[in-house]
């Protein structure tokens, strides 16, 4: 295939499981660059247990108070995405796209509409059949949400993104009292939980990558395992381990 050198090439950040306040500065970092160059750069990783509320969030949809999120060591973050609380942790994929919507001939709408998309192409790869649901955000496995999706737009870039619940750990997700479909909260499912066997975390990755590049027209990518402000080091927990 030949690739014409004025198409954006994808920068892609695989980094573990990192700190949310780590990846929050990387993120940054790459929303200056690529609004002075252009391009795009995702950062696939996992997080070890934190919130973070969105523009549509509020600390009423946190069922525990600051007493019990600390004695858990559960870190709790305001951002300027757009979407509710999103409850991270090892097991859950977390995207962080940042791209350059005018370069690649981008609208806000069709750009959210092309997460939405990569998503769903990534879990009828694994026999799962996605839906996105008018008034929510996010995909949906029936009524449940599968991936969270939330984007902020400075300069034109676009940044943040969207986690995708991998690992079937599902309990924690009771720490977020959304409101959901009718008088009832809104629920969390997970690839593996629905699929009863595993989804291998590197192979949803590799899926992620093709989809994403389908989606907003990119044809080649770099890979890259590290960057200098991210460290190595995170804090343990009593929750599930990255599934790698």
């Amino acid at each position: 295939m030949t690739v014409s050198p004025s198409t954006p090439s994808l920068e892609i950040y695989l980094l573990g499981l990192v700190e949310f306040e780590d990846v929050q500065l990387l993120q940054r970092r790459l929303v200056y660059e690529h609004g002075e160059r252009g391009g795009a750069s995702v950062i696939l990783c996992e997080h070890p247990p934190t919130i973070s509320v969105g523009r549509s969030g509020s600390r009423a949809h946190i069922a525990l108070d600051d007493e019990e999120l600390r004695s858990l060591e559960i870190g709790v973050h305001w951002v300027n995405r757009g979407g509710g609380c999103v409850l991270h942790l090892p097991g859950q994929l977390s995207a962080y796209v940042v791209l350059n919507l005018d370069m690649l001939g981008q609208d806000v709408k069709r750009y959210i509409d092309g997460l939405n998309n990569a998503i769903i192409g990534v879990l009828n790869e694994f026999e799962l059949r996605g839906e996105t649901k008018p008034d929510h955000p996010g995909v949906f496995l029936g009524n449940s949400r599968i991936a969270s999706v939330g984007i902020a737009v400075s300069r034109w870039v676009a940044y943040h993104g969207f986690t995708l619940n991998v690992g079937a750990f599902l309990g924690p997700f009771d720490l977020i009292d959304e409101p959901g479909f009718g008088p009832h909260s809104l629920r969390q499912t997970s690839m593996e939980s629905r699929r009863q066997r595993p989804a291998p975390m590197a192979k949803v990755r590799e899926s992620l990558i093709r989809h994403l590049e389908l989606s907003f027209g990119l044809e080649r990518h770099h890979i890259y395992s590290h960057h200098p402000l991210i460290r190595r080091k995170v804090r343990s927990h009593v929750y599930a381990q990255s599934t790698g």
